[in-house]
């Protein structure tokens, strides 16, 4: 079970995020939702232990996210990835394997190779890929093993429709073996299909918990949008429909 208790980091006197509190049962996966600016990145660099908060604290199984030693519990996709230049997709995996897990878990590194069309890319510099390639770098770096939590920001970037195809398929398969997945994403489709239950950030504090993934995009309307864009989309419907009149 991953316990967030009373999560508070600011990024200056009066801006940053403040008590956080949620918690997720192991095999489900919970989409964080917000603007650009409220606090999905930091958040997530907390839980992940790659960030100190302020104040609070993060449980995962019992054990505090914030101390190296359960790193090995965390799988986690940054929203930038930076690696060494020469450092190829081969290096970084198999580095993955040997430092994090002790040299596991690499004929599954092959295959999720495979499942996100990377075979061909093994030998490449890091830097040299797509955004795209990259980020599937990423995400395979961050479920081998498929350990409790899985930790993925704004995975969908730059991704084509078969990446993002694998990672539903992954993220499935995370779910089925116990892992909890958090995911960031201002894809509401993609967020509705992969997740259980919403979190919306708003002004640096959780503005609304929606259990139910199906209601996602109407939640993010009622919150950020004051339904502007439907009545702005009703009114021009309504011009033309005017105009044809005439």
């Amino acid at each position: 079970m991953l316990s967030v208790n009373g999560i508070t980091k600011y990024y200056d006197k009066n801006n940053g995020i403040r008590d956080i509190y949620f918690s997720c049962k192991n095999g489900e996966a919970t989409a964080i939702i917000g603007p650009n600016g409220v606090g999905k990145t930091t958040l997530l660099k907390i839980i992940a232990g790659v960030l100190r908060a302020d104040e609070g604290s993060v449980l995962i199984d019992n054990s505090n996210t914030a101390e190296y030693e359960n790193r090995k519990q965390i799988g986690y996709m940054p929203d930038k990835m930076e690696l060494a230049s020469g450092l190829t997709v081969n290096n970084f995996l198999n580095m993955v394997c040997d430092y994090k897990y002790g040299g596991q878990f690499k004929e599954e590194m092959k295959q999720a190779v495979s499942e996100f069309g990377l075979t061909a890319y093994l030998n490449k510099s890091f830097h040299k890929l797509s955004m795209g390639n990259q980020r599937k770098t990423a995400i395979i770096a961050a479920f081998l093993g498929f350990p409790p939590l899985i930790i993925l920001d704004e995975p969908t970037n730059g991704v084509d429709t078969s990446g993002i195809i694998a990672l539903k398929q992954t993220i499935k398969s995370a779910k089925a073996l116990g892992s909890i997945v958090l995911v960031s994403s201002h894809i509401l489709d993609f967020a509705s299909g992969i997740s259980d239950s919403g979190i919306f950030l708003k002004n640096g504090r959780i503005a609304a918990i929606e259990k139910d993934s199906r209601k996602l995009e109407e939640k993010y309307q009622s919150l950020y949008m004051n339904n502007k864009t439907c009545f702005s989309g009703m009114q021009a419907i309504q011009h033309h429909s005017d105009s044809a009149d005439k």
